[in-house]
């Protein structure tokens, strides 16, 4: 995804999943939340449903996304946020974290703690698996994840991350379902029969900037899908979990 583009933000909810997701965030913030930063977010479809009832200031390091903001807002990264320790009651991270190195997920973790006085917010897909996404551009043979994708998150993992300022007080799963692939399976698939996941159309490879993708069909591929159809269960697609510092009174 290319966040610099307008583009991107434009079609953003084409499906209205995010304000889905919105609703979902909005039940979840404690009646006793001052104000909030929203911390990576985006064009502002889940900030200016929260500004409705919530004091909101806004952050993200795309600055054609922040032209869609009607409330505080600034560019800067969830890695460096420019406010004092405390400044918030409540920081909201909503969809951001995947995108993350493991070292940036660390730092970005540790501002969050550092800025939230009393609750944090995290949504994430749901123990996405990251190998099922992956395209291959036909042209230089990249492997990539299409949306940018570079973590994967379970409830516990969430929480080792949060500990041990931060108490997890809330988990939800929600939205549409998905379903995982069978890693021998999926393998087999990708190496050796050639279909890998198919890409938005208006998808470039980072590396080279072709749109012609590996997508291979043939009777084989079909059987192979079958079998992982019947044989893998679904699930849904976003994690919610809300946490507490520890201490302070909720």
């Amino acid at each position: 995804m290319n966040f610099a583009d307008r583009q991107t933000w434009e079609n953003y909810d084409k499906d209205k999943q995010v304000t889905r997701r919105a609703e979902v965030i909005r039940g979840l913030i404690p009646s006793d939340t001052g104000n909030i930063l929203d911390a990576g977010c985006g064009s502002g479809i889940v900030t200016h449903l929260l500004c409705q009832d919530f004091p909101v200031t806004a952050i993200d390091i795309s600055e054609t996304a922040l032209e869609y903001l009607q409330c505080p807002h600034q560019v800067a990264s969830v890695t460096s946020i420019p406010y004092p320790d405390a400044s918030f009651d409540l920081v909201n991270s909503n969809e951001v974290l995947e995108h993350l190195s493991d070292d940036d997920l660390k730092t970005a973790i540790a501002e969050f703690k550092r800025c939230a006085k009393r609750y944090i917010l995290i949504s994430v897909p749901h123990q996405e698996q990251l190998q099922r996404l992956l395209v291959l551009c036909a042209n230089c043979n990249t492997q990539q994840h299409p949306y940018g994708h570079l973590q994967s998150f379970t409830q516990q993992r969430m929480e080792q991350l949060l500990e041990p300022d931060f108490y997890l007080k809330r988990y939800l799963v929600f939205g549409r379902s998905q379903r995982d692939y069978n890693p021998l399976l999926l393998n087999f698939r990708q190496r050796f029969l050639g279909q890998w996941y198919t890409p938005d159309e208006d998808y470039r490879c980072i590396s080279c900037g072709s749109a012609e993708f590996k997508t291979r069909q043939n009777p084989l591929t079909k059987a192979v899908n079958g079998i992982n159809l019947l044989t893998m269960r679904q699930r849904p697609y976003w994690m919610f979990t809300l946490f507490v510092r520890k201490g302070s009174k909720t």
